[in-house]
């Protein structure tokens, strides 16, 4: 088995909890949706529920909206404390579901632009499955060198599917009873326990 050389963060729910930010602008725009339905959505693949169940929203709303909200967050010192100290010794990645632009606006104005070695966001591919290959042959990865850090159940069995493993963090969209459903390697309550687990990911190989 390999060591883990890759820790792959989703963004929103993780790096920064975006749940009542997103809730609240769709909810603007959808009366009716509640926080449940919103949350439901990302129980899979977010872009196919939403083709299914589309949201009453016009073209480009969402995103604009969001866009300009993204433009006054802040990420919390201890989450860069910690994303610090985890690129001295692993390459740290992204694969979200949010836009190129709004991930670039948020990293650029918290002036934290280097520690990533790359952000596969939406653009990139609708399913993050895929996007987890995109990295395996970009970087000679392979899936046992990699440890994916989540929210959503969804996200979990997109993993899964790709032979990733996760570690569910109940401080974002999903709560711990729903994340158990996709089998994580781990679940955490805090972002501080993320250098413990995978250094005890890394002692099982």
């Amino acid at each position: 088995m390999n060591k883990i050389k890759a820790i792959i963060f989703d963004f929103d729910g993780v790096i920064h909890d975006t749940f009542e930010l997103a809730y609240g602008i769709h909810k603007r725009l959808n009366p009716t949706l509640s926080k449940e339905i919103y949350r439901s959505y990302f129980d899979g693949n977010l872009f196919e529920n939403i083709a299914k169940k589309p949201l009453n929203e016009k073209p480009g709303e969402f995103k604009r909206m969001e866009f300009e909200a993204f433009k006054n967050l802040k990420l919390e010192k201890k989450i860069r404390k910690v994303l610090n100290e985890l690129s001295k010794e692993y390459n740290l990645y992204i694969i979200s579901s949010n836009s190129i632009k709004n991930l670039n606006l948020y990293f650029e104005n918290n002036n934290f632009i280097n520690v990533f070695k790359e952000i596969l966001a939406a653009e990139a591919h609708i399913s993050k499955s895929e996007k987890f290959k995109i990295l395996f042959d970009k970087y000679g990865l392979s899936p046992d060198m990699c440890i994916f850090v989540t929210d959503t159940l969804g996200d979990i069995l997109e993993a899964r599917k790709v032979g990733v493993k996760s570690v569910a963090c109940t401080f974002g969209f999903h709560e711990k009873e729903r994340l158990e459903k996709g089998r994580p390697y781990r679940i955490i309550s805090s972002f501080d326990e993320i250098m413990k687990i995978i250094k005890e990911a890394d002692s099982e190989k």
